[in-house]
């Protein structure tokens, strides 16, 4: 079964009926400084948490696991520069984890759309990164329905504030491509792990010990932060899928949520008199707030 598809009634399986069980963690350095130390900590921690994650039939199909981290500066002025274009100051570009299609034709016309939406929102794509990965390790199930990764390095434009406000801005240009290319149908591949100018999210269909190995770049010395979140999947009552795998953007969860049909209702009421004087006419573009295909972790997230 294809679980990019799961999105609808199929059988006796409901979307509506979802939850998961998982295991997380962290490790901060509380003075805020970076170092590699906390990567390889994070990394030591997810592996101990493989009996809080879980696989199929296959023991090499994981049910997910991943990482958050601050955005190693250093690493992605390097890796940049081999692709021939130069990165602002920290905090003057954002970075995006992107799943798109392994078919090189869908994955063009969805960059240039991802692009046309960045520009609209007065941004500017530096450059695109193909993601190296490793998926010796996965199972077929989880090769079946690899996608391909990137990034995208967006530079802050001249009309949009620093911090917070270029962060809202990123936010607001995840929530039109989730719109506009993921619920459309138009790549059902595409799903945005993060996009931030503070952090990074590296994860997929994989089982704890499998992480580092799919992702080499986390075995970089420049891959340096000062606090990390780990997650380790169990999905009790869903189907693994690289999209769902964790940990997702600000928070990572552990359990089910039981009242989560009447959250995600008392959501979509609010919306139409939600207004913002922090995002003005950008609040339309972030509907809906709750991705229709996440978890309950995800709808928490969101």
């Amino acid at each position: 079964m294809d679980s990019r598809k799961l999105s609808s009634n199929e059988g006796l399986y409901d979307p509506a009926f979802e939850h998961d069980s998982c295991g997380i963690g962290f490790v901060v350095n509380v003075k805020g400084e970076k170092s590699n130390s906390i990567v390889r900590q994070a990394l030591a921690v997810l592996k101990n948490l493989e009996h809080r994650g879980a696989c199929g039939c296959e023991a090499n199909t994981g049910d997910g696991a991943g990482m958050l981290f601050q955005l190693p500066h250093a690493f992605f002025e390097k890796v940049s520069g081999d692709l021939g274009f130069r990165l602002p100051p920290e905090g003057d570009y954002g970075v995006g984890m992107v799943f798109l299609s392994p078919d090189p034709a869908v994955e063009k016309t969805v960059a240039e759309k991802f692009e046309s939406i960045v520009r609209e929102e007065g941004q500017a794509v530096l450059g695109w990164r193909e993601v190296p990965t490793d998926n010796s390790s996965l199972g077929a199930t989880a090769v079946g329905c690899e996608p391909a990764v990137r990034q995208v390095f967006i530079g802050r434009g001249g009309a949009t504030g620093g911090g917070i406000e270029f962060e809202r801005k990123l936010y607001v240009i995840r929530k039109r491509a989730e719109n506009d290319i993921r619920l459309s149908g138009t790549d059902d591949c595409f799903y945005v792990s993060s996009l931030s100018r503070r952090t990074v999210v590296y994860k997929g269909m994989l089982t704890t010990w499998q992480l580092e190995l799919y992702f080499p770049d986390l075995a970089d010395d420049l891959m340096e932060s000062a606090i990390a979140l780990v997650h380790s999947r169990f999905s009790t009552n869903t189907f693994p899928s690289w999209d769902r795998a964790h940990p997702y953007r600000y928070v990572i969860h552990n359990g089910e949520i039981n009242t989560l049909r009447g959250n995600i209702n008392w959501m979509h009421s609010r919306q139409a008199v939600l207004e913002s004087g922090l995002y003005g006419d950008d609040i339309a573009g972030i509907f809906p707030v709750i991705a229709p295909d996440g978890s309950d972790s995800a709808s928490f997230d969101n």
